[in-house]
């Protein structure tokens, strides 16, 4: 287990913080020193500078920090105002204090942004240095050459997966084999405080980006729990039927269960958890696909409830293991191929079938 006592204290401890990342930063990199960001903001004055990152990271935080506005003035004194909610919108009421001023020219509507710029531009001053992947003191001093003295004057955690990193931070967070953004996210667990939906996003596309080569025992679970935070894998994706699938993989992922002793993953998908994504069977070959070649599951099984009357829970796994798959074979009829297939359970309800199959597999 991590020990995050020191860089707790560190951030508990700041006023001012600044975020930088590496010039050759990668997808996630951009997440956990985003989703660190988006973690922090509403608890600390954090600043992510415009001149000290790469572009990729102030594009991406302008993009997901503005917001539109109504504003509506009305030049003369009011003596009453209210609102109404309605199913489709609302309506503001604003009542003159003189009558002769209900006049259409004396009301006003604009749209305006609120976008908090300030926190791309360097602070005048900061306590706390947290850098990303940027693996020497001398490349990090070369980001603050416009005040050299500012960087020797504060604190610096030093968050990075790369064996040559100097560890030359106050809290020094460097182990090779892990994604930046699990990192993060393991730190904000320490840390104790609630992950927004914004923040468990970039630090899902962040882990999500990496799992080909940085991938560990607790990748998963936190998955699992950035999903349940609201963090989604359409994050970076337009298309409705990627996104559709994605979000019935969301849902799969939610409900997923380990069985230690057998390396097996189960998780189940109600009807209603199809009807909400918008999707049907056609679509678990996906999830399948990703739960084999994105999470690399050694065996996966996924019950889903029929549309059929009575109702019927049906299945579909694969596995590399010999013994699952017989056992599944052997109780189930299916249609089988290789290492895996889709089966028909013996119950109506997912609690009862995976209470079955459970005990068929342990």
């Amino acid at each position: 287990m991590d020990d995050f006592s020191e860089t707790k204290n560190i951030i508990d401890g700041a006023k001012n913080i600044v975020i930088v990342v590496d010039e050759n930063a990668d997808q996630d990199a951009f997440g956990a020193a985003l989703g660190l960001f988006f973690a922090l903001k509403d608890k600390k004055s954090v600043f992510v500078p415009r001149d000290k990152n790469p572009k990729e990271v102030a594009g991406l935080l302008s993009e997901n920090s503005e917001r539109k506005k109504f504003v509506i003035s009305f030049k003369n004194e009011v003596s009453e105002i209210f609102y109404e909610k309605k199913s489709d919108g609302v309506d503001l009421y604003l009542t003159p204090k003189n009558i002769e001023d209900a006049n259409p020219e004396n009301f006003f509507c604009k749209i305006v942004s609120d976008n908090e710029k300030n926190f791309l531009s360097s602070p005048s001053f900061f306590d706390l240095v947290i850098a990303f992947n940027i693996n020497s003191f001398k490349k990090l001093e070369g980001l603050f050459e416009d005040n050299i003295d500012s960087i020797y004057q504060c604190t610096v955690i030093n968050i990075s997966n790369n064996e040559g990193n100097e560890n030359y931070g106050e809290a020094n967070l460097v182990e090779k084999g892990i994604s930046l953004s699990e990192k993060t996210a393991l730190l904000l667990e320490a840390l104790q405080g609630d992950i927004s939906e914004k923040a468990a996003g970039f630090l899902l596309w962040g882990i999500t980006s990496s799992l080909d080569n940085l991938k560990t025992g607790q990748t998963l679970p936190i998955i699992k729990k950035l999903v349940q935070k609201g963090g989604n894998f359409y994050f970076s994706h337009t298309e409705n039927g990627t996104k559709r699938k994605l979000s019935l993989l969301e849902k799969t992922v939610k409900n997923l269960n380990f069985l230690e002793k057998e390396n097996l993953y189960i998780s189940l998908l109600s009807e209603d958890d199809l009807r909400s994504t918008g999707s049907n069977s056609s679509d678990l070959g996906f999830i399948v696909e990703k739960m084999k070649n994105l999470f690399f599951l050694p065996s996966f099984v996924l019950l889903w409830e029929g549309k059929s009357s009575p109702l019927t829970v049906k299945g579909v796994f694969y596995s590399d293991q010999e013994e699952i798959i017989r056992k599944i074979k052997s109780a189930y009829r299916g249609d089988y191929k290789n290492q895996g297939g889709i089966f028909l359970t013996k119950k109506e309800d997912l609690a009862s079938a995976k209470k079955e199959i459970i005990t068929l597999l342990i």
